[in-house]
């Protein structure tokens, strides 16, 4: 079993140091890859780490993103399931952190703590409404949307509260991201929201999985417009989920609100189901739009719902 070392890399200068080249890689240079780690309902978090660690992608790797309950599901904290990636791995991690499930006073309390974690990344959500989850009992909160926790982050950069009040000791510079669909009915919405986020301080936008090349191109087009007019450039990184089955195609089309995943993609995989041919079609449709992508941009965030080995055969 991959075990996290005994030491703690809370404030470890080792870490502030690839942290700060994380943002410089993400802001600055051409090439980027995160992956994204889905916290599981369970006490144990080992498996999916031997599991991460087999997968031998992990010197291609520059961040992990860590997400925090998905569609409303029960799932171990994603601050603490961060910093357990962070400890064992070496590589930084991005805590999502939505506005679903805490109030201002508790986001800011849990910024605070985080601050000292050295987990300084924060992948700014307004959440998936609860009626998706399993946990019927819960109440959401919504006190604001993704836009009131990125004011929250740029108040904590000056070292106060969201109020105005000036708070003590010694802090880290804080790294506000947000996520955007890859695709939207009407295409005014979706520019209008890249603007707000990038207006609120966003320094990076992760995007929703892309299937199509026009949709990639309008969307690096709209960031580089935005950014013209911006005193803070913004980074845009694609999402990548890559299909090996007709019936992960329909959920991505079908389930996940903003992405479109083009009609012919889906007729090809429904004929590959029918002719036992899922798996190599997959992989060479997945292999194509990728280096395709890739030709347009070098930033990605792989996803692939804790199957590491899938984007193994991606990108090694």
């Amino acid at each position: 079993m991959y075990q996290t070392s005994n030491h703690s890399l809370a404030n470890s200068p080792f870490l502030s140091t690839q942290i700060e080249s994380f943002i410089q890689r993400l802001t600055q240079q051409d090439k980027c890859f995160t992956y994204e780690f889905s916290a599981p309902a369970s006490f144990d978090l080992e498996p999916l780490f031997d599991a991460l660690h087999q997968a031998q992608f992990l010197n291609k790797l520059d961040a992990f993103i860590c997400t925090d309950s998905p569609l409303g599901k029960l799932k171990h904290s994603a601050i603490l399931a961060s910093f357990k990636l962070q400890n064992t791995f070496k590589i930084p991690s991005i805590t999502t952190i939505s506005m679903r499930d805490k109030n201002t006073l508790a986001l800011q309390s849990d910024i605070l703590g985080m601050n000292s974690l050295d987990l300084r990344m924060i992948l700014a959500l307004t959440g998936d409404p609860l009626r998706l989850g399993n946990q019927p009992q819960a109440k959401g909160v919504f006190e604001g949307n993704s836009l009131l926790l990125l004011r929250i982050i740029e108040a904590l950069n000056q070292q106060r509260d969201i109020n105005g009040t000036a708070l003590s000791g010694n802090s880290k510079p804080i790294y506000p991201f947000c996520v955007l669909n890859s695709y939207a009915n009407k295409k005014e919405n979706l520019y209008r929201k890249m603007q707000e986020k990038i207006q609120n301080g966003a320094q990076a936008i992760f995007t929703q999985p892309i299937y199509d090349l026009n949709i990639a191109q309008e969307l690096l087009e709209w960031c580089e417009k935005i950014n013209a007019h911006n005193d803070t450039k913004c980074a845009l990184v694609f999402g990548f989920f890559p299909i090996f089955s007709y019936k992960t195609a329909l959920f991505l089309h079908h389930k996940l609100p903003g992405v479109f995943v083009p009609m012919a993609l889906l007729e090809e995989m429904q004929k590959a189901n029918k002719q036992n041919t899922e798996s190599q079609v997959g992989l060479e449709k997945s292999q194509t739009l990728f280096s395709n992508l890739y030709q347009l941009h070098q930033k990605f965030h792989f996803m692939s719902a804790n199957k590491p080995h899938l984007i193994a055969k991606i990108i090694c």
